[in-house]
């Protein structure tokens, strides 16, 4: 036989342990066992005073007598894919991933609030460590959220029994009230990443400034040892002054060397990985709804900055390869030294490819992003992009 229904909610766990510290026993078993919660611990029963115990297990085994029949029935009806999804609901609100996410990112706000007051260089440090922290946890949150907003489509879609709608309407309203949660950590994270790696980016452009003026005096120096260089390689030098020309030239390699090694050592450091970092800021700030209008300012602001670090990035590709092309001596691994791997339209592309990948195992109904929208920003960032005569493809 099937169970009836409840078309009142169960009686919440912290009312029930009131009522069993309070009723008496006789008023305990009055308690209807399908009003009851589900998977009642048993610290209650040893919590419970001496003289209602007995009757304390007896409620217990009714409540769970009824709810197993209950979702035995469900089960045999529905499935068990809409078992789990009513399972998911249940566990909505205490999950570990968002909880420390939450955590993590209370503290990051904090330390943030701190850095506006006083902008000390340190602390931005701290807090690009924060946000590298925190996007190791953000798939498993994300992961979590498309979980929770497929197992609401999926019970949105099931055509069920009057009996049993309001069961399967509440467990929608969970998942859905907790996927909106984590939608609403997501937007505060977005905000704050893309304000950190906006001035993390502003930082390094003047650290590369403040650089420039003494590099371009080291290439200068560089270029004139290797005309020097080269006036000693002259057929005529090499064949009557063979061992002065070859003295002459093992110095100046000496010294083109020396200085080559300087002016790397004076170059600042922009990685694959950083990249990567400063544009999933800017996507993500993009694409989420708490953040794509609300912080359209930063992100023309990121996007500029990115922009010119994509073209050092690719002059310092540029370079590396010249250099070896030009010193063929110098002893440097042309493998690791001639990238254009990364050479700033295939890196976007190759960026936004791996994003749609990842979008698929993400996206939720509540953050309703499409996949044009990805498409429409690519399209922005290659066109801003190309205006910059660094980045045209050669010869075009």
């Amino acid at each position: 036989m099937t169970p009836p229904a409840a078309h009142q909610p169960a009686i919440p766990m912290g009312v029930f342990r009131k009522l069993v510290a309070t009723l008496t026993p006789e008023e305990l078993a009055r308690l209807p066992p399908d009003k009851l919660p589900e998977n009642i611990p048993l610290d209650l029963v040893e919590d419970a005073p001496l003289y209602s115990r007995r009757t304390l297990e007896s409620l217990i085994l009714a409540a769970n007598a009824y709810h197993l029949g209950r979702r035995l029935d469900l089960q045999d009806r529905y499935g068990d894919e809409v078992m789990a999804a009513l399972d998911k609901s249940k566990v909505t609100g205490n999950t570990a991933n968002v909880k420390i996410f939450h955590y993590k990112l209370e503290d990051l706000e904090r330390l943030h609030s701190q850095w506006r007051a006083d902008e000390e260089p340190i602390i931005l440090e701290r807090l690009g460590n924060g946000i590298r922290t925190l996007n190791a946890l953000l798939l498993d949150v994300r992961a979590e959220n498309s979980d929770t907003s497929m197992a609401a489509q999926l019970l949105r879609t099931r055509t069920v029994d009057a009996e049993h709608t309001e069961t399967i309407q509440q467990a929608i309203t969970e998942l859905r009230t907790h996927s909106e949660r984590i939608e609403g950590l997501l937007g505060r994270y977005f905000r704050l990443r893309l304000d950190i790696v906006r001035h993390e980016m502003h930082g390094k452009l003047q650290q590369i400034s403040r650089l420039d003026q003494q590099a371009e005096v080291l290439r200068e120096q560089i270029e004139h040892l290797r005309t020097e260089l080269e006036q000693t390689q002259t057929l005529w030098r090499r064949t009557l002054k063979k061992n002065q020309t070859n003295h002459q030239a093992d110095h100046l390699q000496s010294r083109i060397s020396a200085l080559v090694a300087e002016q790397r050592a004076r170059e600042v450091s922009i990685s694959e990985n950083q990249l990567t970092l400063w544009l999933d800021a800017l996507v993500d700030a993009a694409l989420h709804p708490k953040t794509r209008q609300a912080m359209s300012g930063h992100q023309s602001d990121a996007r500029v900055a990115l922009y010119a670090l994509l073209n050092r990035y690719c002059q310092q590709q540029e370079a590396s390869a010249m250099q070896i092309a030009r010193n063929p001596f110098l002893q440097v691994d042309p493998a690791q030294a001639i990238r254009f791997m990364l050479l700033s339209e295939q890196f976007i592309l190759d960026y936004f490819s791996k994003k749609r990948n990842e979008t698929t195992a993400w996206i939720s109904d509540v953050a309703q992003v499409r996949s044009e929208d990805l498409d429409g920003l690519e399209r922005m960032i290659l066109g801003e992009l190309k205006k910059s005569s660094r980045f045209r493809r050669r010869g075009g």
